[in-house]
């Protein structure tokens, strides 16, 4: 006789049953209640508005929480560019400032972890450029920020390039300006000042540079001076920007030279 098989049986494990209906959402249970009770479609319109307005309220509550937190968080910026311009006089100032790329760089991070985001919006009305920077909440609310500046037409540039220029300034003001972002130094980029040679001298003479800020910083000037980084009338003329330099820094600073000179 063949041999009988055994059959073993074999208990599966608990599953937890899967509920198959969709869960109502809070809007959904507020509908179907209006409904139930035969609301006319004037009340579920108006149920609707109240939601959408509780709703508004919330996430305007969720944003404004965020956006401390950020605060508390929030890097300084450094200003790690330079540029210089040519003066209607025929003089020549230099400034620094901190790129688009430096403000992202030190804040994105800040903003992701609390939920915050941004983008741009951009318009062209002739010579003008609008650019709207939005920051947003993961919870639907956000706040805009809106500048708008003529075509950059300075220098050498090609069409593309001047509005490239605007662009990427306004960018920068819109986003620096929405988050608070203080950027170290003063920063004159997109201020060109009007230097007028035939201008009246000040009633008050400004005071010369701090010899005290002078000393501390020459240890600094001497190393960029030898290693080529800067020219010692470039560093004068930095001085000269915020007071005039005495005839005795000016000595010093000329006085470096470049390693292999």
């Amino acid at each position: 006789m063949p041999a009988k098989k055994k059959t073993e049986v074999i208990e599966a494990p608990d599953v937890l049953p899967v509920d198959k209906t969709e869960p109502f959402s809070e809007v959904g249970h507020i509908m179907q209640l209006a409904i139930t009770q035969n609301a006319s479609i004037d009340t579920l319109e108006r149920v609707m508005k109240l939601y959408e307005q509780s709703q508004s309220i919330v996430a305007r509550q969720q944003f404004n929480e965020a956006f401390a937190r950020f605060q508390q968080e929030m890097p300084m910026v450094k200003k790690n560019k330079t540029a210089a311009f040519n003066t209607t006089n025929g003089g020549r100032m230099e400034y620094s400032y901190a790129s688009i790329d430096d403000v992202v760089t030190a804040v994105q991070p800040v903003l992701h972890r609390h939920g915050l985001s941004y983008w741009f919006e951009q318009q062209q009305n002739g010579p003008q450029i609008t650019i709207t920077c939005n920051l947003s909440h993961v919870s639907g609310h956000f706040i805009c920020n809106t500048a708008t500046g003529p075509v950059d037409n300075t220098g050498k540039k090609s069409p593309l390039q001047q509005i490239g220029s605007t662009v990427t300034y306004l960018k920068r003001q819109t986003l620096v300006g929405i988050l608070g972002v203080a950027c170290t130094d003063d920063d004159t980029d997109g201020y060109v000042p009007d230097i007028n040679g035939n201008a009246q001298p000040q009633t008050q003479a400004k005071s010369h540079y701090s010899n005290k800020d002078f000393q501390r910083l020459l240890p600094e000037w001497r190393a960029s001076i030898e290693t080529g980084e800067q020219s010692a009338d470039r560093i004068i003329r930095k001085i000269n920007s915020k007071a005039p330099a005495t005839p005795q820094q000016i000595q010093q600073l000329k006085a470096i030279q470049p390693r292999g000179h």
